[in-house]
């Protein structure tokens, strides 16, 4: 019997991926005692009928059930939800409508990860999800330590909570890391000041029965941070604060966590609007995209390179201020680039059509 109402959705691809998948959605229903929501999603086909999409979904449900056997037989509650679309966007509005405490998509495994596309569907849930989102790397936490990084001025404080969750439920050892960046201003905290400010916050969390290790070290954060990502079960990361109009940033700490990270990652988010400065930032990146259009009409192009740059940096999945930096680089003689951008520009209006 369940004990816990909101679900885990678990995007399934039905790949290499899929057995890794599968046992930490066992191991999720098991310990949480909630129910499971399994997804998978079927490409479109260009002109395919009705009939023919019909017979995909029955097909893939087919293969689906044989995979999710285990799961039955463990007693587990599980659902599933197989429909032809974008599988991120699956996913994410899967967890939205049954109001689900977690998602759990594929990262690759640990000896096959390469550098993630900007557009892969994990990327896309972690940017997007305003729930937590596990990425699987490998089968389990194996009672290695789950790892939470913590810069005591950022909203990475967030994961703290989670980590010693996650430990608790795997009963596993907590390790938290704080990294003093080697260039940090001299005025910065020392490391006997940060080890007592992260001692301070872990008294607000109950570690009882808990393994803690506390550790202070200075240098790159990334690198160190990836170097004892290598010896977790898991890295639980707390990323920079969920906007709507903006779900697209994350500092560039927790993105390069994600991307070479060889354990599994839990990324939390902190779901705030901030309507003030969501004003700002969108008058900020109208005017700066209306500038630099107008430009372009007066030959003007040069000029708006320094203003649209940074602008199409903020809003990567803004098809006109795409559209706009990718003209100005052709102005500029950036070819290559160009290209690139009026194809993100392109990936992204199709993408919108689509919905």
């Amino acid at each position: 019997m369940m004990t816990n109402p909101k679900p885990v959705v678990v995007a399934l691809p039905l790949d290499h991926q899929t057995d890794d998948l599968l046992a930490t959605a066992l191991e999720l229903g098991r310990r949480l005692q909630c129910p499971l929501v399994v997804v998978h999603a079927l490409g479109r086909r260009r002109l395919e009928s009705e009939p023919s999409a019909a017979n995909r979904i029955a097909k893939a449900k087919q293969t689906l059930g044989l995979r999710l056997q285990p799961l039955w037989k463990a007693g587990l509650d599980v659902q599933e939800v197989v429909e032809i679309g974008v599988p991120s966007d699956l996913a994410i509005n899967t967890a939205l409508r049954m109001s689900a405490q977690l998602i759990v998509t594929g990262g690759g495994r640990p000896a096959t990860i390469r550098r993630w596309l900007v557009g892969s569907t994990v990327e896309e849930i972690v940017h997007t999800a305003v729930v937590p989102v596990w990425v699987v790397r490998g089968e389990g936490t194996d009672n290695r330590p789950v790892l939470c990084p913590i810069n005591l001025n950022s909203p990475s404080k967030l994961g703290l909570a989670s980590a010693v969750r996650m430990a608790r439920l795997f009963q596993a050892p907590l390790r938290v890391l704080t990294v003093l960046s080697d260039r940090s201003p001299s005025d910065g905290p020392s490391v006997d000041e940060a080890r007592r400010d992260l001692e301070k916050m872990l008294a607000e969390h109950d570690l009882d029965g808990l393994r803690v290790a506390v550790d202070v070290v200075t240098g790159n954060p990334a690198e160190r941070i990836l170097d004892a990502a290598d010896e977790a079960g898991m890295l639980v990361i707390g990323s920079r604060g969920f906007a709507p109009l903006f779900p697209e940033r994350l500092d560039a700490v927790t993105t390069r966590a994600l991307r070479y990270s060889q354990c599994s990652i839990l990324s939390v988010r902190e779901v705030h609007v901030d309507l003030q400065a969501s004003e700002v930032e969108l008058t900020s990146l109208a005017d700066a995209c209306r500038i630099t259009w107008q430009l372009i009409e007066d030959n003007r192009a040069a000029e708006a390179l320094p203003l649209i740059e940074p602008a199409a940096q903020r809003a990567p999945y803004n098809a006109t201020i795409q559209e706009a930096y990718a003209i100005v680089l052709e102005k500029a003689g950036q070819e290559v680039e160009a290209r690139a951008r009026h194809e993100l520009s392109r990936m992204i209006r199709t993408r919108i059509d689509r919905t």
